[in-house]
C-alpha cells in the first residue's frame, strides 16, 4: 500500500497528511476520530523515543525524508526494493530520477556522492564479497593480529568500513594462501588508496588484453600485471 504524502508525528505516533495531499484523501484535521496506530508505526515510535535527543532528531528527519519516496515511479520502486540490504534500498531510491533534482538543488554534489557509494559497494559485492579480519585469519590459518599486520604492511588488501573495522575482498585469497603475486602488485599500487586498488584488480584492463588483473595473476603472468599497475592512474583507471 502506497504511503500518503506528509510526515510522521512521533509524539502521537500518527501519520499527518499535508493539506492538499493525494486526490480523494482529505487532509487530517483535529475533528477526525483517532485512527488505530499500525503496529509498524508504533514500533517506529517506540524505537525513536528511546534514543538520545540528537539521534532521535536524525531518525525523525530521515523517516520524513523517506516519505518522499511516494513520488517514485513504479520502475524506480521495483529497482530499489530488489536491493540486497535496507541501506542499499535507500541508496537506490535516492538515486531515482524523481529525487535527483531535489538533491541537486540542496547540494550539487549529492547525486554524485550517492552514485559513488553505490559504485564502491558494487566493487566488493559484485566480486564475491569480503571477509572480516577474523574470517580472513581462519582462512589463512593465522591469528587476527597477524592479519592486521599483513594489512598494515601492504601484504593484504582491505577496505575500511568505519566502526565495523576492515573487510578483506574474497578474490585475493587462494587455495595456497593468497593470490599469487598479490604482495608485489600491492606494492606497485601503494600510491593509491584501497578503493582504487580494489578497482584496479577487478576491472578489465586493455594492457591485459581485456582481462582483469585477478584473471591474469591466476595464470601466472605477474610481469604483465605489474606493468599495468605501474601505468594505473596515468589517465585514470585503464
Amino acid at each position: 500500500m502506497a504511503l500518503r504524502r506528509g510526515h510522521v508525528d512521533l509524539a502521537s505516533g500518527r501519520f499527518r497528511q499535508k493539506a492538499g495531499g493525494s486526490p480523494g484523501e482529505p487532509p487530517t484535521t483535529s475533528g477526525e476520530p483517532p485512527r488505530e496506530i499500525p503496529e509498524w508505526l508504533e514500533q517506529v515510535r517506540l524505537t525513536v523515543e528511546s534514543e538520545a535527543p540528537l539521534l532521535r532528531t536524525l531518525m525523525v528527519r530521515a523517516i520524513n525524508a523517506v516519505l518522499q519516496f511516494t513520488a517514485l515511479s513504479e520502475s524506480a520502486i521495483a529497482n530499489a526494493t530488489e536491493a540486497p540490504t535496507n541501506l542499499v534500498v535507500l541508496l537506490r531510491a535516492l538515486s531515482s530520477p524523481e529525487l535527483l533534482d531535489d538533491l541537486r538543488q540542496a547540494d550539487p554534489l549529492a547525486p554524485a556522492f550517492i552514485r559513488g557509494i553505490e559504485a564502491t559497494r558494487r566493487l566488493i559485492n559484485d566480486h564475491g564479497g569480503a571477509l572480516t579480519a577474523a574470517q580472513a585469519a581462519a582462512l589463512l590459518g593465522i591469528s587476527r593480529q597477524m592479519v592486521d599486520k599483513r594489512r598494515q604492511s601492504g601484504k593484504l588488501l582491505a577496505v575500511s568500513t568505519g566502526r565495523y573495522g576492515y573487510r578483506y575482498p574474497v578474490w585475493q585469497f587462494h587455495e595456497s594462501g593468497v593470490l599469487p603475486g598479490l604482495e608485489d602488485v600491492l606494492r606497485a599500487l601503494s600510491p593509491h588508496d584501497s578503493w582504487m586498488q580494489v578497482a584496479f584488480f577487478v576491472s578489465k584492463n586493455e594492457r591485459l588484453g581485456g582481462h582483469t588483473p585477478i584473471e591474469t595473476l591466476s595464470i601466472g603472468k605477474l610481469d604483465l600485471v605489474l606493468d599495468a599497475a605501474a601505468a594505473y592512474g596515468e589517465h585514470g583507471a585503464e
